[in-house]
């Protein structure tokens, strides 16, 4: 198994990073490897790949995806999974915290052969942090092995989440695309952006779902719940970001962001009780 060497995680349970960096690169490293993450990601970093698989889950804060074939933004409560040698780049906005797993190429195939964002079983989050706390030591030991294979089974339930924005090949389709991702409060009806990107508005019309898996109405619905988590993750009003991110209430924001996520976005980001209640004993 092999994971980048810049990659940074903080292994729960032993600080000794380089050395367990080393480990990792041994042939005899487990086919899963669990660690706990605690980081502040930047706006901007380097595209990488590694041999292993790797999943990511937050407890909190939030992270974005940036892939050739798409983006995602992975929030709390939602697992996103990349899969071996596939290039990607990790970026902010600001510190998160959670675990994120490795996971041997051969153990990958019933996986997605995409980035992509998972909905798992509930039980996966707790066999993930029982992983992180074993130190090197216990990778070879029979418990750590059992593990694994409930960790592999739960996972292999998990299915595919649809706030995914895959990227169109097609230049003009893609300069839409990126334009609905960085501005989704961008009012232009498909024909407006059709001639703005230099296409009819019947090609646009004929090859954009067949491009990108979805009508343009629902990408741009999409990308405006992603953006918004931006700016809920930043502290701001439910009421600011419905607007800065395009929706014509704040109703309707709520609805959406409830369908998508099974939460209200005021509360999405709060820590549930359990983990105040730590927080507040420790």
């Amino acid at each position: 198994m092999l994971i980048h060497p810049t990659d940074t995680l903080t292994f729960s349970g032993n600080p000794r990073q380089a050395e367990l960096r080393q480990r990792l690169l041994q042939p005899d490293a487990p086919k899963v490897i669990a660690a706990a993450l605690a980081k502040q990601l930047d706006r901007e970093t380097f595209t990488h790949r590694h041999a292993a698989g790797q999943l990511f889950c937050l407890k909190q804060g939030l992270m974005t995806v940036k892939t050739p074939s798409g983006i995602f933004a992975n929030p709390p409560r939602l697992v996103g999974w990349i899969p071996p040698y596939f290039e990607h780049a990790i970026i902010g906005p600001g510190p998160v915290l959670g675990w994120t797993v490795l996971v041997d190429d051969a153990l990958a195939t019933p996986l997605p052969d995409h980035p992509v964002l998972l909905s798992c079983p509930s039980v996966l989050e707790p066999l993930a942090e029982r992983l992180a706390t074993l130190s090197p030591d216990h990778w070879g030991s029979a418990r750590y092995h059992r593990l694994c294979e409930v960790f592999l089974d739960e996972l292999y339930e998990s299915t595919e989440h649809p706030l995914t924005l895959p990227l169109p090949a097609e230049p003009r389709l893609l300069q839409i695309a990126r334009l609905l991702m960085d501005d989704p409060a961008d009012t232009r009806t498909g024909p407006e952006l059709a001639r703005w990107a230099g296409l009819s508005p019947r090609s646009l019309s004929r090859h954009w779902a067949s491009a990108v898996g979805m009508s343009l109405t629902r990408y741009r619905q999409v990308s405006r719940l992603l953006k918004s988590l931006e700016g809920l993750a930043a502290g701001k009003s439910v009421q600011q970001v419905a607007w800065q991110v395009g929706f014509d209430s704040v109703s309707s924001y709520i609805s959406a962001f409830r369908s998508a996520f099974g939460s209200t976005p005021g509360k999405y980001f709060t820590p549930p009780a359990d983990s105040a209640d730590a927080k507040t004993a420790n």
